[in-house]
């Protein structure tokens, strides 16, 4: 009996573990994550079930990088292809920041990338899943500069 109990906790523990990584699965930036996580130049944060400046958030995940913009700008444009809003930042012609409202989780979470290209093909990007809607985003990201204009 302990035995088929405790089989029943490990998988309960690897199926927890697994649905963050499945909710992205179906996304190109998981494929940046993979790839280019652990890479030189570059810094990856993930956060699980955490809160952010007051918000609930099931997953966090941002990578910064230096020098291979031009390896993730193809991953990023397919999933731009996806989004259900699109919210883009040019300057000169370039796209210098955004984020892209994906369509939601069937669980309802709402997901997003957010993204930063700086010059010398460096830049960041987040994956966000949670409660948040696109204003909480923009307070979020844009807070600082908000309360300045204010």
């Amino acid at each position: 009996m302990k035995n088929k109990i405790m089989r029943i906790a490990i998988m309960l523990c690897l199926f927890v573990a697994i649905i963050p990584a499945k909710a992205q699965s179906d996304l190109q930036i998981n494929i940046v994550f993979e790839r280019f996580g652990k890479a030189k130049n570059c810094k990856m944060v993930v956060l699980n079930d955490a809160v952010l400046r007051g918000y609930k958030l099931k997953v966090y995940k941002a990578l910064t990088y230096k020098k291979i913009g031009a390896s993730i700008a193809p991953y990023l444009n397919s999933d731009r292809k996806k989004a259900r809003k699109i919210r883009e930042i040019v300057d000169n012609g370039k796209i210098t920041s955004g984020y892209y409202m994906l369509p939601p989780l069937p669980s309802g979470l709402n997901r997003y990338i957010l993204f930063s290209n700086l010059t010398n093909d460096s830049g960041a990007i987040i994956y966000i899943e949670g409660t948040l809607g696109p204003d909480d985003i923009m307070k979020l990201c844009y807070a600082k500069h908000l309360n300045k204009n204010q």
